[in-house]
């Protein structure tokens, strides 16, 4: 959009638009530049000036004033008085000035009595021109339909329309992956995702790939692979997946004011980035007991740092909600205790004392089983499909029959090809919608992949509240510069096959308190993109 509106203004001014008006973008005008309205000079001296000329002289001696009104309606007499290709130079020339402003400044004037209703007419339609396209489109129908009369409705409203949704062109695409070495089996599964995409939803986009294993010997050797790939003609780059190279690559890109066409495949500060693992699972695995009216539930953990964060991070957002009981408990992730793990989650001690405490008042040898907690809604057991599956029989002994929630790490990583697993059945779990429907994707990194050069071509569409719904990992979505994917729900069924989990979230139409910051489906407009094959 804004490329274009650039070549429009240029291509307006070789036309014979006002130059000194439409060239001088900054407050100090351009003092050599002539005037193509400028009369020729006579042997006997100067020109006197037109009264065009004089016109853009007060034009710019207001604009460097600040004196917004005057501007207005100085711009409007030059506009009344010549051509219509020159009339939207000068309607985009207003547009950009005002556009320019500090927001603090365009929001001032916008509440300040003094400013005039065509000044607010103006920041109005700057305004909307800043929405994402989806919104910015009727809203300038909005505008042109109930404003007609407005300056900027005359030509710059349609031209504006015109050039909207229309994709960004990529030609393009580097990858910067570690082909070689102890990532090289990663890599490769990304690769193969990023060219089956490319081959079926974009055969015209050419790839080129970058071998950008990290040698210590030569930390900077990312920053010659990126010239390399910009000056080769790289519109995106995804990548690099491998945290020390990030890190060099973003402390260069920050130097010199970032840089939007690369994506990298792991954290980045002040870069965009696409992470394998979604950053908002704790949210979602929030929401959804919230949605299920649980009050009261547990938390047993692995001490890994990936599930103890995961799990401090679902228990700050469940109790967000007042009146929400949370128990959070460990385990080992080598050699677990399962028993006592387990039996820490439902009170055993507690139970033992009472037995003792009876067997104590009655002198008889009592025999007992642990009684299970009535308060407790559901667990969250946080855990690989290995551990997860060894706590299952645990449950039978306790005699709990409590709906079980797992991680994604749950989610089988070959696609094509998984073992049922019946220690798992009925355990729920957020997993990638590649998961649950047929795909020729082979892996999750595939589906990983496949998301990663779905973002590369068709981020420009994304925006707050909006979603890509042809993710092959998820709902696509981006905030500031971290794009996530929203999972899908399944379960192990009785046979320990993976299957969608029925929605079964009770009365929906009801008030849920839901954790902070919430993104629901009803708040998202979504935007279909081919599915996988």
């Amino acid at each position: 959009m804004t490329r274009f509106l650039g070549k429009l203004f240029i291509t307006l001014l070789l036309l014979g638009t006002t130059a000194n008006l439409l060239t001088s973008c900054s407050s100090t005008p351009v003092t050599q530049q002539k005037s193509i309205l400028e009369s020729p000079r006579t042997e006997t001296g100067p020109a006197k000036k037109t009264a065009s000329q004089v016109l853009q002289d007060e034009i710019r001696e207001a604009k460097q004033a600040k004196s917004w009104n005057n501007y207005l309606e100085l711009s409007q007499l030059l506009w009344s008085d010549t051509t219509p290709d020159n009339q939207l130079a000068i309607e985009y020339q207003i547009w950009q000035t005002l556009k320019d402003l500090p927001q603090s400044e365009k929001d001032k004037l916008d509440i300040d009595d003094n400013s005039s209703p065509e000044l607010k007419d103006w920041l109005a339609f700057v305004k909307t021109t800043e929405l994402h396209p989806i919104w910015q489109k009727p809203a300038l129908a909005d505008l042109k339909r109930f404003n007609p009369t407005a300056l900027f409705n005359q030509h710059l409203n349609q031209a504006i329309s015109t050039n909207l949704l229309k994709p960004n062109q990529v030609h393009q695409v580097a990858v910067f992956l570690p082909l070689t070495g102890p990532y090289k089996n990663i890599a490769m599964q990304i690769r193969d995702g990023i060219i089956r995409n490319q081959l079926t939803q974009a055969p015209g986009i050419k790839l080129t790939f970058y071998n950008t294993r990290f040698n210590p010997s030569e930390p900077n050797q990312i920053l010659s692979t990126y010239q390399s790939a910009k000056q080769n003609g790289a519109d995106v780059i995804i990548g690099p997946l491998q945290k020390e190279n990030i890190e060099i690559l973003t402390k260069k890109l920050n130097a010199i004011g970032g840089d939007n066409s690369v994506i990298a495949l792991n954290d980045a500060f002040g870069m965009q980035h696409f992470n394998f693992i979604s950053n908002s699972e704790a949210l979602q695995i929030a929401t959804k007991l919230c949605k299920k009216h649980y009050k009261s539930i547990a938390i047993l953990t692995s001490t890994t740092s990936a599930d103890s964060s995961l799990a401090v991070q679902i228990a700050d957002y469940w109790q967000q909600t007042p009146g929400h009981r949370l128990s959070l408990k460990s385990y080992p992730a080598k050699h677990p205790k399962l028993r006592e793990a387990l039996g820490s989650v439902i009170n055993e001690t507690n139970s033992q004392a009472r037995k003792n405490n009876l067997q104590w008042l009655f002198k008889e040898h009592l025999s007992f089983t642990p009684r299970t907690r009535k308060d407790l809604n559901a667990i969250v057991l946080l855990g690989n499909a290995r551990q997860v599956a060894v706590f299952k029989p645990q449950f039978a002994f306790f005699e709990l029959k409590l709906p079980v929630y797992g991680s994604s790490k749950l989610t089988p990583i070959n696609l094509d090809k998984t073992a049922p697993n019946k220690d798992l059945s009925n355990v729920i779990f957020p997993t990638l919608k590649a998961t649950l429907e047929p795909t020729a994707l082979s892996s999750t990194l595939e589906a990983y992949g496949w998301d990663s050069f779905t973002l590369a071509t068709q981020k420009y569409r994304l925006g707050p509240a909006i979603c890509l719904n042809g993710g092959m990992m998820g709902k696509l979505s981006k905030l500031g510069n971290q794009f996530d994917y929203k999972m899908s729900w399944a379960k192990y069924n009785s046979k320990g096959q993976v299957v969608p989990l029925a929605d079964t979230d009770t009365n929906t139409d009801q008030y849920i308190d839901l954790p902070q910051p919430p993104t629901t489906d009803s708040d998202n407009l979504l935007i279909n993109t081919t599915p996988a094959p």
